[in-house]
């Protein structure tokens, strides 16, 4: 069949606040959203970058050629939500789940393979809507098998088409509790957020979607935001682990795989927000940036982890920072001004397919030069980009 191509114009403007140049890149009556900010939206030459789009009715993979502006669908997806495409961080392909297969798209030829195929362990009722999960070497693909009356696993693919498929049980008697103990049976009923070590794909990290960190006299275990796992031994130990009065959220790798960053809030306050991270196994912990001005959401590290990009969840008016990690220094970018809790649905058509993202979910291109993130404030989302490139040091071309 013939896949949908077709351009985009880029709108530039000015924004009204800071000055800085944006440039929106999808526009419609229809939404484009680029995947979360853990997964990988762009190829290492930032000559495209991914994102899911409902112009057909039904979410469907695209690829954006930036200099041109020109789009093409990727494939014909079945049962894709709007997170459900990434890049492989080596080979030059996308990768989109379709029912409860990841194909694989080659970004220049649109040459198509089945990367992995999960239906042997997904039942065939599964709702779709699920996103591949790619290690830093691109030789894993991985999804969630969640239970509600059992043990929720990983399913763990290789990427070199030889459905070789490993199932990673997250056991309670495996996990090593803070303070010693051991957690109750459904602690990993609904895990979430799953991410590889990139620099290390035996290690994966994931959430407990049970999260209790606003609960003071919680077990602690249950105040875990994230969980470290090893594949090889089915040991699980805390990875982001606030004590009470603190909660960790929005939890991300940097590409080094030595360092796991998040954001750091005080409960029930929010504020002061704080950027923090830890290392590979939990500890050494690091606060780089602290502010009781804007309520920090979610952040994306440069490639070569000297800056994180910040939102705020400040509802209807938040805006997107440059965050030094080393030096006191912050460069305020834009005010994406994303709906978050103020949903605008006199803007939205009633007629596209319903989604939650209500959130910019700032990240860094594969050079470094770019910033993308996602807005509403036109009624609808669409994918806007930044070049950043003179103030993160990345020589312009």
């Amino acid at each position: 069949m013939s896949l949908e191509e077709f351009v985009m114009p880029r709108r530039v403007f000015n924004d009204d606040k800071t000055g800085r140049e944006v440039w929106q890149v999808t526009d419609g009556k229809f939404e484009c959203v680029p995947p979360y900010m853990h997964s990988c939206t762009w190829n290492d030459d930032d000559r495209y970058l991914v994102f899911m789009c409902n112009r057909s009715g039904v979410w469907q993979p695209y690829a954006l050629e930036l200099a041109s502006g020109r789009a093409r669908q990727l494939c014909d997806a079945g049962q894709a939500g709007f997170y459900s495409v990434s890049v492989d961080p080596v080979r030059n392909e996308a990768y989109c789940f379709d029912h409860r297969r990841v194909i694989g798209v080659e970004l220049d030829s649109l040459a198509q393979r089945v990367v992995a195929d999960f239906s042997e362990h997904l039942d065939s009722s599964d709702k779709g809507g699920r996103r591949p999960v790619i290690s830093g070497d691109g030789r894993f693909v991985l999804t969630p098998l969640r239970v509600t009356d059992g043990v929720s696993s990983l399913l763990v693919a290789a990427t070199d088409g030889s459905n070789e498929i490993e199932v990673v049980e997250l056991l309670p008697e495996n996990v090593i509790a803070p303070g010693g103990g051991k957690p109750q049976s459904d602690l990993f009923v609904l895990p979430g957020h799953e991410q590889f070590c990139p620099s290390d794909s035996n290690i994966v990290s994931l959430q407990n979607a049970q999260d209790r960190q606003n609960v003071s006299d919680e077990q602690p275990a249950r105040r875990v935001r994230e969980w470290r796992v090893r594949r090889d031994t089915g040991e699980i130990t805390p990875l982001v682990y606030m004590p009470p009065g603190l909660r960790g959220t929005h939890c991300i790798w940097g590409r080094s795989g030595e360092r796991f960053y998040f954001h750091r809030k005080i409960v029930p306050v929010w504020v002061p927000t704080a950027l923090c991270s830890v290392n590979a196994d939990g500890e050494d912990l690091r606060v780089y940036y602290e502010t009781s001005e804007h309520k920090l959401g979610h952040c994306g590290a440069s490639p070569d982890e000297q800056w994180l990009v910040t939102d705020s969840q400040d509802d209807a008016e938040n805006m997107l920072m440059l965050v030094h990690l080393a030096r006191d220094e912050q460069h305020l970018l834009c005010w994406p001004n994303a709906s978050i809790n103020s949903d605008r649905p006199d803007k939205r058509s009633g007629d596209l397919p319903p989604h939650k993202h209500r959130h910019p979910h700032p990240a860094f291109s594969r050079t470094g030069r770019y910033v993308h993130y996602g807005s509403d404030i036109s009624g609808r989302t669409h994918v806007y980009v930044l070049d950043v490139g003179d103030l993160v040091g990345v020589v312009q071309e």
